[in-house]
């Protein structure tokens, strides 16, 4: 599998809107509010929502939009059906996709991080282990629904299509679009429930030094675990 990620991450640093689109996007996010901001630390909670907003968006713009168009496109092509004739199993082929898209959310998660502290002085996370959890259990999630997408959507389009609808959905309830301070109560509670919500949350607690609700990592954790097994589970070729 280590070859067939080699060749997928070279295949999307080929492409100079996917990488503006998950590296670009969330650090101007957060140059965008610090200058209008100017936080400097502190203790009010509004100064943890952006940059656990520009993480969220990074990594649901590159789990449940560019993974699933992506392999959706490979299908729609005829690539997975001459890859159907070789011993690659789905399993290592959405693995290979997990991994690239891991990877460039780390990158993206550390960038934030430090141009947020370093360039405008948000404070840094304040619980780093919980986190750490956070963001290990928000890739697994957040993938995972992707991966799902991926396995199905016949074309490119349609997984374009399914994506983008979760993808606004989930930034609507998941308090991402705006804090969760300002959203009604029945919108938190369905946020809760989804991994982009329960990962936006625990995102913001850990930032101010807490640990997340149970809730939240539970929630995250069997999205993970649920959604990888039923993409290798009910994945087509054609």
């Amino acid at each position: 599998m280590t070859r067939l990620t080699h060749h997928e991450l070279r295949l999307f640093l080929r492409d100079p809107a996917s990488t503006l689109v998950v590296l670009v996007l969330p650090v101007g996010m957060v140059v965008l509010f610090g200058a209008i901001m100017n936080p400097g630390g502190g203790s009010d909670p509004i100064e943890t929502y952006f940059p656990s907003a520009a993480i969220a968006l990074g990594l649901a713009q590159l789990g449940m939009n560019l993974l699933p168009t992506t392999v959706a496109g490979y299908r729609e092509k005829g690539i997975l059906r001459r890859m159907a004739t070789t011993p690659i199993h789905p399993a290592r082929l959405l693995g290979a996709q997990f991994a690239v898209g891991a990877l460039l959310a780390v990158v993206a998660v550390a960038l934030v991080v430090a141009v947020a502290a370093l360039a405008f002085g948000f404070d840094l996370p304040g619980r780093p282990l919980a986190f750490l959890v956070t963001c290990v259990l928000g890739i697994l999630s957040i993938f995972a629904v992707g991966l799902l997408v991926a396995a199905l959507a016949p074309t490119s389009r349609v997984a374009t299509g399914i994506g983008i609808a979760v993808f606004f959905v989930s930034m609507v309830f998941g308090g991402v679009f705006m804090p969760a301070e300002t959203l009604p109560e029945f919108m938190l509670t369905v946020g809760d429930y989804t991994p982009l919500g329960a990962f936006m949350q625990a995102l913001r607690a850990s930032w101010a030094g807490g640990w997340p609700e149970p809730l939240h990592l539970l929630v995250m954790a069997v999205v993970a675990v649920v959604f990888a097994l039923a993409s290798a589970k009910m994945f087509r070729w054609e």
